[in-house]
């Protein structure tokens, strides 16, 4: 029999050391995304969560983790403009001063 209280544990420290990749680093590694996203399919697979458990689960402790949603979270990075972006913005013919030759 599979413990429900055990897998949110388990899922919390996953979740918690991947969210702390994220703030110290700015990114987090593929593989760890990886392994969590097979863990929560497990989950489904066996029947143990529904899709919104999990959904929720996931939110609450990304909340406590960044004091946002995950949908806010990501509108605040889209909006956050840094200078290298608009600066990767310009095409970079541009950039590099290049001059396309007219025939």
């Amino acid at each position: 029999m599979i413990n429900r209280e055990r897998y949110i544990s388990v899922l919390s420290k996953l979740l918690n050391e991947y969210y702390k990749e994220i703030k110290r680093t700015g990114s987090a590694s593929k593989e760890s995304k990886e392994y969590i996203d097979g863990y929560l399919t497990a989950a489904r697979a066996l029947n143990i969560f529904q899709y919104e458990e999990l959904k929720d689960t996931v939110e609450k402790i990304h909340l406590k983790a960044f004091g946002k949603s995950i949908q806010e979270r990501r509108l605040s990075e889209l909006t956050e403009s840094s200078p290298d972006d608009e600066f990767l913005e310009i095409p970079t013919y541009i950039r590099e001063g290049m001059f396309l030759n007219k025939k």
